[in-house]
C-alpha cells in the first residue's frame, strides 16, 4: 500500500478521514471490509492504529503494527482478545497455516526483527501511549497533530520497505 496520505508523517487529514482512506483502499482492492457490531468500536480502533502508525495491510506491516500496538498503545488484554476473536480474523489465522504456511510466516517475522527493534525504540520515545480504544473526540483531529501530541514518529517509506516481501493469496499487489 503506497501513496496513502496517512503514510506521511505530516499528514493533514483527520483521523476519521484517514480511516476512510484506509478502508477505501481495501475496497478498491477487493478486500472484505470488516464492520463493527453495534456498540463496538474494535474494528475502527484497529483501523485507527493503521492510520496513526502509518502502516498498510501487507503481512509484514501487520506484524509491524502488532509491535506498535503492544509497546506503543495503552491496551487491555480483553481489547486485544476481542479483535482476535472476530470470525474474519480467526479465519485469517487458519488460512495462514496453509498459505503461506508457518515456516514462511516465521521466516518473515525473523526478517522483521531489525524493524521491530526500531519500532520499540520509537515507542519508548513517545510522550504518551496511544489509546488502543480511541475515544470519539480523536476522530476529528488531524493525524499530524495527534502524532505530535503523542510523540509518534512513524517509519519512513524506506524504513518500512521489506526486501522480498512474502507473497501469498492475501497480498495486495498495487
Amino acid at each position: 500500500m503506497s501513496n496513502l496520505s496517512f503514510q506521511s508523517q505530516d499528514c493533514k487529514i483527520t483521523l476519521a478521514e484517514g480511516i476512510e482512506e484506509y478502508r477505501a483502499y481495501l475496497r478498491a482492492n477487493g478486500k472484505k471490509q470488516l464492520v463493527d457490531e453495534p456498540g463496538s468500536t474494535i474494528i475502527r480502533d484497529h483501523d485507527a492504529c493503521h492510520v496513526i502508525f502509518g502502516l498498510d495491510t501487507s503481512i509484514e506491516q501487520e506484524s509491524m503494527l502488532d509491535s506498535w500496538v503492544l509497546t506503543g498503545t495503552s491496551w487491555k488484554l480483553k481489547e486485544l482478545l476481542a479483535y482476535n476473536k472476530l470470525p474474519e480474523v480467526r479465519q485469517l489465522f487458519k488460512d495462514l497455516r496453509h498459505d503461506p504456511g508457518y515456516f514462511k510466516f516465521v521466516l518473515m517475522v525473523v526478517k522483521l526483527i531489525p524493524i521491530q527493534f526500531k519500532i520499540r525504540k520509537r515507542t519508548r520515545q513517545m510522550s504518551k501511549k496511544w489509546p488502543f480504544v480511541s475515544p470519539d473526540f480523536l476522530m476529528n483531529q488531524r493525524v499530524c497533530d495527534l502524532r505530535e501530541e503523542y510523540g509518534i514518529k512513524i517509519l519512513a517509506p524506506e524504513e518500512r520497505l521489506v526486501k522480498k516481501p512474502l507473497i501469498w493469496s492475501g497480498t495486495i499487489v498495487n
